[in-house]
This record gives structure tokens, C-alpha cells and sequence, in this order.
């Protein structure tokens, strides 16, 4: 029975996870009236990682156990002023070692929040950043193309050199130079 059980575990997708997850997480945020808050709290710990990366070698350790993760994330988050919300569910991840998966669910709950809201999500990679003129430009031209809010979020990543990325959904739209190079690359081998 319990090799069967393991079987059917293991076959349930990452993404199956990040969407069980960021639906209960969802459910939650909106029954205690709460989603701009758990919102808030997500971005805070997201920029944790980005820009910590002690914390994101932390969140990715198998070393660690559950006890002295509830630890460590108990001191971080009452320095970020979490939520209690947040909290458990994030001891929750950690208790489960699933927060490898923890940007994705955020990611995952931010565009349930915002089809909620009829806000679609764009994210743009540039290899700099560009002013708020062309921010509002391309954001109009958006807005008029897709018939819907656009929520923008532009990601700096000098590695395509030229160029730019869009991620709609699901959907990626790759016009980046780093690409181009890499396919003919690829064909010259």
C-alpha cells in the first residue's frame, strides 16, 4: 500500500504543487480579506531571495532540518513584519520541503490575484532599464492590443545584450539577442 501511495506521489507535477499551494493560499487571502496583504508580504520575501543570497542558499538547503528552518524563518520574518498568514504558510512550505517552490507559487498566486482582478501580467526582461515615458508607452500600446489592464514588471538581465523578452501567461515571446546567437550556435554544431 505505501509503495503504491509513494508511486502517485511522485507523479504529481511541480506545477501540480505551485497550483495546489498558490490556490489554497488564494482561498485563504480572500476569505480573511487579506490579499493585499499576503501580496505585500510575498514581494517582500521574493526581494529577500533576489537580493539575498545567504537567504536563497538557506531556502534551497536539503541539510537543514524542519526544526531549525522554523527557527531561522521565525527570526527573518518578524524582522519583515509578516503576517501570520504568511508565516505559517511558509513554515508550512518548509515543513513539506517545498520551498524550492516558493517564487513559483508566488508567481502563481500573483496571476490567480490579478485574473481575479482582470489584470493580466506582463513581465518584460530589458538589458537596462528605460524611463517611465516608454513605461507608459508600451504599456498603453499593450493595454490596446490584449482589450485588458496590464500590470508591467520590468526584470534587468544584461545577459541578452540586446533586445527583449515578454512573458504573457503562459506565453514567451524571445527577441533577445542572446537567443539568436545561441540558435546559431546550436545550428552551427
Amino acid at each position: 500500500m505505501h509503495v503504491i501511495f509513494f508511486f502517485f506521489m511522485s507523479k504529481i507535477s511541480d506545477q501540480e504543487i505551485v497550483k495546489r499551494y498558490s490556490i489554497a493560499l488564494y482561498e485563504l487571502a480572500l476569505e480573511e480579506k487579506k490579499h493585499k496583504i499576503l501580496l505585500e508580504d510575498l514581494q517582500k520575501i521574493k526581494k529577500l531571495i533576489e537580493e539575498n543570497r545567504y537567504f536563497n542558499k538557506l531556502l534551497f538547503s536539503p541539510t537543514i532540518s524542519s526544526s531549525s528552518y522554523k527557527e531561522i524563518l521565525n527570526s527573518i520574518f518578524d524582522k519583515l513584519k509578516l503576517d501570520v498568514i504568511t508565516k505559517n504558510f511558509l513554515f508550512l512550505l518548509s515543513f513539506n520541503k517545498r520551498l524550492m517552490l516558493l517564487e513559483k507559487i508566488n508567481d502563481y498566486f500573483i496571476n490567480v490575484l490579478s485574473k481575479d482582478k482582470n489584470i493580466l501580467n506582463v513581465n518584460i526582461t530589458l538589458p537596462e532599464k528605460i524611463s517611465k515615458q516608454e513605461i507608459e508607452k508600451i504599456q498603453k500600446k499593450l493595454e490596446l492590443k490584449i482589450k485588458n489592464k496590464t500590470k508591467l514588471n520590468f526584470i534587468e538581465d544584461k545577459n541578452i545584450i540586446s533586445g527583449f523578452i515578454i512573458k504573457l501567461g503562459s506565453r514567451m515571446l524571445d527577441y533577445s539577442l542572446k537567443t539568436k546567437l545561441d540558435k546559431i550556435e546550436d545550428s552551427l554544431r
